[in-house]
Formats: C-alpha cells, structure tokens, sequence
C-alpha cells in the first residue's frame, strides 16, 4: 500500500481529501468515475460506523480509515511535528462516554455534574474518572457486549474513603497489559485521536481552523458557564467535525493510553474541558496527569481495534 497518496472522504460533505507528506488539499468529486485501488480508504460508505447496544443505551462508534497526517503543530506543546501512520482502520465513539453508560456498566457514577442541580444529567460526559476507571470501564463494556476484554488487570487496589476507610468503587492502582489480538474496547492511542480529531484537514481546532468559530464546535471557558456555574454539558450540543465526532475540542479532557513521554508514571490526555481557554483546545495539545488523577474536567471516550 502506497501511504502517500489516500483518499479520504468527509462524511459531512461531498468533498474528498487527499493526504500526502507535504499537505491536506480539498478536490470537489467530478463526473468521471474513480479508479478504486487498495490504497483508498473511504469513510462515508455504506458502513461508515457501528451501532452498539446495552439494555436500553445505544452508542455510535465511527470507522476510521488508515491513512497518514501530521501529528504536532502548535509551539507550545511536547509533541513535535512529525508525519506519522495509521496503517489499521480503527472505531472511536461517536461521543465521549456519559455519564449514563458508564454508570450501566460500572454501577456507580463519580461525576461531580449530576443530581438535581443538572437536569438531565444522564447526557452529560462522565468525569472525575481515573485512568484505571476507564481501563475496568473498557473490560467490563467488552464483557457485556460478548467481545474479548483489550487489559489484562491484576492487582487492583481500589480508592478507600477518607472517613469510613472502606473501599470505594474507583480504581487506585492496578497492573495493565495488553491482549492487542482482542476485539474489546480500549482507550485511543495518543495518534488515533488526533488523527481522529483533525479528520483529514490540518486545523488547529477539531472541526474549525478559525479561532473565531471555536464556540461553534466546543464547549470552553467562554461559553460553558450554566446558572451561573461554568460546568460540562450534553454531548452533541456542538457541532461535529468532519468525520463526525462531537467534543473532540472541549467538554472534557479525554485519556489516551499512552505513557507522557517524559515522565513514565503519568497517562496522557487529549482535548480541553469545558473550563480550558482556547489555547489548550487546539487538537494537538497534550496533557498529562498519574493515572489515579480524578478531576472535574477529565472524561474519555473509547476505541477499539478492527481485524479482517
């Protein structure tokens, strides 16, 4: 397979962009018939995406095709410019995981946003997760949809209340391997996700490159505030990107798999949240935090590998 030269199509438009080592450019489709080749990856067929189902919840996870892009672009952050491959299609939710769907299948929910001070809860992205939340949370989605779980986790110790000292559902500590031949849910590599975000364009932002338009596809520190409180919402009350991902630029920060480059013991995180300034939305921009962190702004949403 040539990964200079693919073809990857915008499920929004009609447009198609062709990837290559030196830029992104948009050509309008002609009449003339395309010459399919194994290298051409196309999003918007008729299989575009999977409908997974769970006692009542249902969640989109979109395919995205291998391809290559630039990865880094920003000054201000650790990750320098660089091309890099995707050469295996993947699935990544449509949405960051609510607060619903982790509580279906973990049988609690940690988010500080819920209860009758936030109508309608439920739709909002669950946070105040850790790293190794969303690792069992990934194991235990694989299991209730008969799909072989991704981790391998032994050792669990698990968070004790401060007053009672008795053990809290959430996660402190454990061992994390990988089984990579399993078809179970995962957290997205760092490079996936911003493959994912930039959705074969080059923007600063994940569904614009104009910072003026930011509040059109996230929810940041400008916008967010909500009786009188600058606090999360529901997913996909923004706009979508190209691909058609929602909140891949703020709401909350998203857990990658990934150890941060320079300090081992952390896990990496992608997007901003909704109390973030426009500076760390950008698509590119990479935070870091240990992997029993919990905070108000950090979430994640879930990947999955695909085989022939």
């Amino acid at each position: 397979m040539n990964l200079t030269s693919q073809y990857i199509s915008n499920p929004k438009s009609r447009d198609t962009y062709i990837t290559s080592l030196a830029t992104y450019k948009s050509t309008h489709p002609s009449s003339a018939k395309l010459r399919l080749r194994d290298d051409r990856q196309v999003l918007n067929d008729e299989k575009k995406c999977e409908i997974l189902r769970l006692e009542g919840l249902t969640f989109k996870m979109i395919i995205c095709p291998r391809g290559i892009f630039t990865m880094g672009v920003s000054k201000h952050n650790y990750i320098p410019k660089r091309v890099v491959s995707i050469n295996k299609p993947f699935l990544l939710g449509e949405t960051e995981v609510t607060q619903e769907l982790f509580k279906k299948v973990m049988g609690f929910n940690p988010s500080g946003f819920q209860g009758y001070e936030y109508p309608n809860s439920n739709k909002k992205p669950v946070e105040k997760v850790s790293w190794y939340d969303a690792i069992m949370f990934c194991n235990k989605l694989s299991e209730r949809c008969k799909k072989k779980p991704y981790y391998n986790i032994s050792n669990v110790v698990y968070k004790k209340d401060n007053v009672s000292k008795k053990e809290l559902p959430n996660i402190e500590k454990a061992n994390v391997t990988i089984n990579s031949q399993a078809n179970g849910f995962r957290l997205p590599l760092e490079k996936e996700w911003e493959y994912a975000a930039k959705a074969g364009t080059d923007n600063q932002y994940s569904g614009t490159n104009d910072p003026k338009k930011v509040g059109e596809v996230a929810w940041f520190d400008d916008n967010s505030k909500s009786n009188g409180e600058t606090q999360t919402h529901h997913i996909k009350g923004k706009r979508p990107n190209e691909w058609g991902f929602y909140d891949m630029t703020g709401n909350v920060h998203e857990w990658c798999w990934d150890k941060f480059e320079y300090d081992s013991d952390t896990r990496a995180y992608r997007s901003g949240g909704y109390n973030s300034n426009p500076l760390f939305l950008q698509s590119d921009t990479q935070g870091y935090n240990p992997p029993n962190f919990r905070g108000s702004n950090t979430g994640f949403r879930i990947s999955a590998s695909l085989f022939q």
